[in-house]
Parts: C-alpha cells; structure tokens; sequence
C-alpha cells in the first residue's frame, strides 16, 4: 500500500530551511519558528519530533510536507522542491499528514466514504477506489465499521480513520504531528502500536512529532528541536542517556526513565531508551532469563 520508491536521493532532505511565522502589523519580524535547519529522512525510517511546547516541530512537520514553505533554504521530496509549486503536489502525495485532531481531517458521513474522498478527488477509477478502501480499512482495523458514521466512533477510532484515509493514498511517508494527544493511555498505546507496525511491515517511512520521551523511545531516531534549532539527534538510547540535558531542553522526563536511571547508579544494566514500565520490566528480567 505504501509507494516504496527505488531511489539513491534522500526520501526527505531539509537544507538550511528557515521560517518565521509573519506578524500582522508588526515593524519587527517575528523570531524564526524554524532556524536554519538540516535534516535527512531515509525511505523506511521512523524519527521522532521531540520537543516542548513552542520548541518548532510542528512547524517543521508542515514543512516537511509543504504545507510550509521555507523562506530560506530548501525541503526535498526524492529531489522535489517545496519551494516550487508545481512540485508540492507530488510531495503532498507521497507525505500525508495526520494531526492531533481527527474531526479535522473527516469529511464524508460513512467510513468508507471518507477513505474514498481523497481518491475520488484525484479521478481514479471506481475500482481502484474500491480496492484501496478496503486494503486501507483492514490495515487500520476498521474493516467492520465501514457502514458507520464517524461521529459514531471512538477517539482512537477516529484516529485509525484519519490514518486510513491517508494510507489510501500510498503515502511513502507519514508525519504525524501529536497523533496521541487526544486519546486516552490504551488507545494511545493501539495508535502508536499501529504505526510502528505500518512502518516495519510496509517500509512506510514515519515522522512522529511528540513531547513525549516515551513515545520518542519508540523510534528509531530521535531529533530534539529547541528555539527552532536541531538540539540533539540520534538513535533513542544515546540522545536519553543524559537526563540533565533534557531536563535543561524543558522535557517532562517520566517517572520510569527517573528509576532506570537510579537503577543505573546502583549497578543495574538499565538502558536509558527504557522508559515504558513494559521496557524496564524487560530490562531488568532480562539476566535472569539467560542461561547461566
């Protein structure tokens, strides 16, 4: 479903990219919300987004998809410039976007109707449609509720729906900006359960923009913006082995990452990406698994 593509280009290449937000009325510019950054996302890669409230990154996920355009430097898609009009539809194609609010993104008032709307609109054949709707429904679950309203859903339903309707699309990257920010604990755990899934499965590529060093945990890298800038950036293990300079970088370092890292002091093999109850139980079972 997803459009794995055979290329030697980046799937994502941020280069120097800048943007400031404009001030109606304002002299003085407003401070850039994203401040010379440089990235690269791989076909198949999962990176997180992490960073406080303000820190950027849901700027940089719209640029990343030219919802935003750069007014300094450059965002490619497999060699596609943002900053060329004709070119963002090609990218907005291949990046699809999900947000914190799933009502946003729900048009029609059927299911299937809803994954089907992106579809119609591009003029596919009814076919096609039909056979995109259902491969998308079954990967997120919904494949039963296709009859119902949207209203009738749960949150994470909704959700499941909203990554449906962009799945439909054969998207090669999903940036999903606070997807969990609405949902309760168990269905957070199903929505970041299912991209993740999508990800390995499928080599669809995801960018996943969170606040939350757990959720972070669960990538394969993990990028840390503060005042718009690139922070930190590596695999999840080595960017949360200092908790003193995410503390400084304003993050909420949970409980669980707090008692690894005691367990840590007092010899225990805690590893500092553990920061679900589930991770740290592993951890710590873990030598009384292996054989002696």
């Amino acid at each position: 479903m997803s459009q794995r593509i055979h290329s030697s280009l980046p799937l994502i290449d941020v280069e120097g990219a800048t943007y400031r937000y404009p001030v109606r009325g304002g002299i003085t510019p407003a401070p850039p919300a994203i401040d010379a950054v440089s990235l690269r996302v791989e076909q198949g890669e999962y990176v997180a987004l992490l960073g406080h409230n303000g820190s950027g990154k849901s700027t940089l996920a719209r640029l990343l998809n030219g919802l935003l355009v750069p007014e300094v430097g450059h965002v490619r898609m497999l060699g596609h410039d943002t900053r060329e009009r004709a070119r963002r539809q090609f990218v907005r194609e291949r990046v699809g976007m999900i947000f914190s609010d799933p009502d946003s993104q729900i048009i029609a008032t059927v299911v299937a109707d809803d994954v089907a709307w992106g579809l119609a609109a591009r003029g596919l054949p009814r076919e096609v449609i039909a056979g995109r709707v259902d491969a998308a429904l079954a990967a997120v679950g919904l494949t039963d509720a296709r009859g119902r309203a949207p209203y009738e859903l749960s949150g994470g339903q909704r959700q499941r729906l909203a990554i449906a309707g962009v799945l439909a699309l054969e998207p090669a990257c999903i940036v999903a900006d606070e997807v969990t920010a609405q949902l309760d604990p168990r269905a957070r755990g199903e929505i970041l359960a299912l991209l993740r899934h999508l990800n390995r499965t499928r080599g669809l590529a995801v960018v996943a923009v969170t606040h939350l060093l757990e959720e972070a945990a669960l990538a394969d890298r993990v990028i840390v913006l503060e005042q718009g800038r690139i922070a930190l950036d590596g695999a999840p293990g080595a960017v949360f082995a200092d908790l003193d300079r995410l503390r400084a970088l304003r993050l909420v370092v949970p409980e669980v990452a707090l008692l690894g890292e005691r367990l840590r002091r007092v010899g225990r093999a805690i590893p500092p990406d553990a920061l679900s109850p589930e991770a740290l139980v592993a951890a710590l079972t873990e030598k009384e698994r292996r054989p002696a």
